[in-house]
C-alpha cells in the first residue's frame, strides 16, 4: 500500500473515530476526548524528550499535566474555581500550577539526579512539555464554552486539516523551493500557498454550509461567524499551524527522533498529526477571548 494511500486511510478512521464526540458530546465529551488525546501526547512527549529518565517522571509529568490541562479547558468557565475555600480566577489558578509545576518538578530533577550532566536542560525540557501538550490542547474545550462554541471547536480543525490537505498535495504537484530545510526538509512555499488558499476555502465553506446546522439557535448568537473572522482566521490561523508543524520538526530533530510515535499509520504519533492545530489553536483563542470584541 502506497503512503498517501495509508496516510488517508489511516486519517479517515481517526476522523471517524472522534466525530460523534465532537459533533455530541458538548463540553464534558470534548473535555474526556482531548484529555485522552493529550494524555497519549504527553507519552510520547516525554519519550522523545527525556528517554532517560528517572523512573516516575512520566507519572509527574501525567499529574502535573492534567492539572494544567483542567486550568485551561476551564478558562472560559466564567465563574472562578474554589481553592481552600477561597475563589480562585482561571488565570491565577494557572499561574500556581506554573509556579507550583516548576517547583516540583525542579525537586524531582535534583533529588533522582545521578549525575549533573544535561541535569538542567532535562527540566527545562520538562516544563516545556507541560506548556506544550495540555495548556494548549485544554484550549480546544475551552472553546465549546465561548458563545456559538460548538461552531468555534471546529475553525481551528479546519484551519488545521484543510490547510494540511491543501500542503500535501500542492508540495508534491509543485514544491521546489523549500521554506526551512534545516528544520523541515519537505515543507515548501508551493505547499504554504496550497495549504493557504485551501484552508480560507475551508473556513467560508465551513461558514456557509456547516456552520449554522452545528449550533442549536444559530439565529441567537449576537456575534455569529463572520467573512472577517474566516479572512483573519483563515491566514492567521494558517500560518500559526505550519509554525507549529515546523515547531515539531524542530523538536524532533534537537531530540533525535523522527515520529513522535507509531500510533497513527502514515503519520507517525499523534503529537505528529495535532501539532499544526495546537497553534492554531492559540490564534483562535486569542481572536475569540481577547481581540474578536474590539474590532466587531
Amino acid at each position: 500500500m502506497s503512503g498517501t494511500r495509508t496516510r488517508l486511510i489511516s486519517g479517515l478512521i481517526a476522523f471517524a473515530a472522534v466525530l460523534p464526540v465532537l459533533l455530541f458530546g458538548g463540553f464534558t465529551g470534548v473535555f474526556v476526548l482531548v484529555a485522552v488525546a493529550a494524555a497519549i501526547c504527553v507519552w510520547e512527549f516525554v519519550s522523545m524528550a527525556l528517554p532517560d529518565r528517572p523512573r516516575g517522571t512520566m507519572l509527574l509529568m501525567m499529574l502535573l499535566g492534567a492539572g494544567m490541562y483542567w486550568s485551561s479547558a476551564q478558562s472560559t468557565a466564567g465563574a472562578g474555581a474554589q481553592l481552600f475555600g477561597s475563589s480562585v480566577s482561571a488565570s491565577s489558578s494557572l499561574l500556581l500550577l506554573l509556579l507550583l509545576s516548576a517547583c516540583l518538578s525542579a525537586i524531582w530533577f535534583v533529588v533522582t539526579a545521578q549525575q549533573t550532566d544535561g541535569l538542567a536542560d532535562r527540566w527545562a525540557r520538562f516544563m516545556l512539555g507541560l506548556v506544550y501538550v495540555p495548556l494548549l490542547l485544554g484550549l480546544l474545550p475551552a472553546l465549546v464554552r465561548l458563545e456559538g462554541g460548538q461552531g468555534w471547536l471546529w475553525v481551528p480543525l479546519f484551519i488545521a486539516w484543510c490547510g494540511d490537505i491543501g500542503g500535501y498535495f500542492a508540495g508534491r504537484a509543485f514544491g521546489d523551493r523549500k521554506m526551512f530545510p534545516l528544520i523541515s526538509p519537505k515543507k515548501t512555499w508551493a505547499g504554504f500557498v496550497g495549504g493557504l488558499f485551501l484552508s480560507a476555502l475551508g473556513l467560508l465553506l465551513f461558514k456557509y454550509v456547516f456552520y449554522d446546522p452545528l449550533l442549536a439557535e444559530p439565529a441567537q448568537l449576537s456575534r455569529p461567524l463572520g467573512l472577517l473572522d474566516c479572512a483573519v482566521l483563515g491566514v492567521v490561523g494558517y500560518a500559526a499551524a505550519v509554525l507549529g508543524d515546523l515547531v515539531e520538526s524542530m523538536l524532533k530533530r534537537s531530540f533525535g527522533v523522527k515520529d513522535s510515535g507509531k500510533i497513527m499509520p502514515g503519520h507517525g504519533g499523534l503529537l505528529d498529526r495535532i501539532d499544526g492545530v495546537q497553534f492554531a489553536l492559540v490564534v483562535v483563542y486569542f481572536w475569540v477571548v481577547a481581540v474578536r470584541e474590539a474590532v466587531l
